[in-house]
């Protein structure tokens, strides 16, 4: 038995997800090697980054125009190198640099990175928090209604609840 992929990746083996690891691994190297990381801080400290990479998703940072149209050739050329390319339909943009590439956000256009959804700004909004809330808690009184003994269910917790 054979499968030929004409587009992305096969989906639903193990290696599969190994692979494009693998893959990516490099791209996230060279932003961190070759461009500014801007800083942000959380409640308690501060982190720098210019990019955020899980695993085939990727949110470009930068704080110019001219350095983000610089990220995103960057990452068009290495994604064309592996056989993968941006679909336009599900990126987005706040910057007029890379409207080729990428759908612009305008005025009240939100989009989706990973599940939460984020502004033009790139500010999640409050029915976001709310709803990874109620899933978190949903989830929680889930495995609260298990048999677990406290070790295994502060383990699911952690692995099930909050991943």
């Amino acid at each position: 038995m054979s499968k030929k992929n004409e587009r992305g990746i096969l989906r639903g083996d193990s290696l599969s997800l190994l692979l494009l690891l693998l893959c990516m691994d490099p791209l996230s190297r060279k932003l961190n090697e070759k461009y500014t990381k801007g800083t942000g801080q959380t409640d308690a400290e501060f982190h720098s980054t210019n990019h955020f990479l899980f695993i085939d998703d990727l949110k470009l940072l930068a704080k110019d125009s001219s350095t983000l149209s610089a990220m995103t050739d960057e990452a068009k050329e290495f994604l064309k190198v592996i056989g993968l390319e941006i679909n336009k339909e599900k990126s987005a943009t706040n910057d007029t640099c890379c409207e080729d590439t990428v759908t612009r956000l305008e005025g009240f256009s939100v989009y989706k990175y990973l599940g939460i959804i984020e502004d033009s700004r790139g500010i999640q909004t409050r029915s976001s928090f709310e709803a990874v809330q109620s899933k978190l808690i949903a989830r929680v009184e889930r495995l609260c209604h298990t048999r677990l003994n406290a070790i295994n269910l502060f383990s699911a917790i952690n692995q099930h609840a909050i991943s």
